[in-house]
């Protein structure tokens, strides 16, 4: 075939309409860096993508999901009458949507992109209270897009609240998703750590330490308490899930999420019981069961016996019930204990596990990523106690109040 170059010299040129290219556009579209059609009221690009179009200053924040509540109608209900649909109607996700800019960025998948959305539209709502839903549903969202270590993380623990909903009979075992972005999450954030901290990262990487606090509290390996810890034969990893809680101190004081200009600021309250000690109680206060179990009024002072931060705490846990806006102050006393009872309950010391025993007792019925564990382990406690601490006496007659709360007692 010949080619009809020679034509196109005496063809007329056809002249190009000179254009201003648009620099308008709505900020959502720029964010995902996919071209905005500029439609009004809602540009088609944020129709299908589930979100409320911000081409108008005053409309939506960046990414806010089209069907959101306000908060005043959301009704604060126990936690164990919380229901959440495994399987929102999702969006048309047909979009791809690249996650950061660098040589870790990555493009998110159909699959991946429904995850997201029933992130948003389900599993923020357990993170706690109106505060923290809020800015793990935007906030925390609008971060992602630029940071794929967050991003990761995100997919991963709703690809485990996924797991944890399915109706399958062996739900213990984590997805191929699960696994893959969790190690992915993990892993690029530890490379962001070990360098300096960027002043833009800090709160992408607080919330990232946050939820990575979560998932290792789900990830139990067990199904039954006969396997789980401490009814399991010793492993020095056994008690790893807990050291989150030291590491997320540290990245705590390396990004104050408290500071004025953070995503986080208005959580203030939440924080401030999550994270600073409440003051420790006088022995009245304390059950005498336990100050007489724990020698509390004996010679050793106070501030050197390994039992009195954590029964202290607990003292003030265990009257009240764990709700949505709780949880902090619940999960805080994860936070509060000392080295050495930290030691003890890795040596299996009885008092030291009915310590803790009584605080998975308090949380059962809680938010779904603590419920495997605190079930298990605390009937794992039970037992383990029952089998090897059999001639205690006060032991075995203060079993009674966490093996009712966990279902096993009579």
């Amino acid at each position: 075939m010949t080619s009809n170059l020679s034509e196109f010299g005496t063809r007329e040129t056809r002249q190009r309409r000179t254009h201003t290219k648009s620099r308008r556009g709505c900020r959502n579209c720029k964010l995902r860096r996919t071209k905005c059609d500029e439609g009004q009221p809602q540009c088609t690009k944020c129709l299908s993508f589930g979100v409320v179009c911000n081409y108008n200053p005053s409309h939506g924040a960046d990414l806010e999901p089209s069907w959101q509540a306000t908060p005043s109608k959301i009704k604060q209900l126990p936690l164990n009458q919380m229901v959440f649909n495994a399987s929102p109607e999702a969006p048309m996700l047909r979009l791809s949507v690249g996650v950061g800019d660098g040589p870790r960025s990555f493009t998110m998948d159909p699959d991946s992109l429904a995850r997201l959305d029933r992130f948003q539209k389900r599993t923020v709502f357990t993170f706690g209270g109106q505060s923290a839903f809020r800015v793990y549903q935007n906030d925390v969202t609008r971060l992602a897009i630029k940071h794929p270590f967050l991003m990761h993380i995100i997919l991963a623990i709703t690809a485990t609240h996924d797991r944890y909903l399915s109706v399958t009979l062996n739900n213990s075992k984590r997805s191929l998703s699960e696994a893959y972005h969790s190690a992915r999450g993990a892993t690029l954030l530890v490379e962001k750590l070990s360098n300096p901290i960027m002043y833009e990262d800090r709160d992408a990487i607080w919330a990232s330490a946050a939820m990575l606090g979560i998932a290792s509290m789900t990830s139990v390996d067990a199904s039954d308490p006969a396997e789980a810890w401490p009814m399991k034969k010793f492993n020095p990893s056994d008690l790893d899930w807990l050291n989150m809680a030291v590491g997320k101190e540290a990245i705590w004081r390396a990004t104050n999420p408290l500071r004025p200009d953070s995503i986080f600021h208005g959580m203030a309250d939440d924080f401030r019981a999550l994270m600073h000690r409440p003051p420790l109680r006088a022995l009245e206060e304390i059950p005498k069961d336990f100050v007489h179990l724990l020698s509390l009024d004996g010679p050793v002072p106070l501030d050197k016996n390994p039992y009195y931060t954590a029964i202290s705490v607990l003292a003030g846990l265990w009257r009240d019930s764990c709700t949505r806006d709780s949880m902090p102050t619940y999960m805080g006393f994860l936070n509060y204990m000392d080295p050495s009872f930290r030691s003890l309950l890795l040596l299996k010391d009885p008092r030291a596990l009915l310590i803790f025993g009584y605080w998975y007792a308090c949380m059962q019925g809680s938010q779904w990523w603590v419920h495997n564990r605190a079930q298990l382990e605390c009937q794992a406690i039970c037992l383990y106690l029952e089998k090897y601490h059999a001639s205690d006496i006060d032991i075995q007659r203060m079993l009674v109040y966490p093996k009712m709360r966990c279902g096993i007692g009579s």
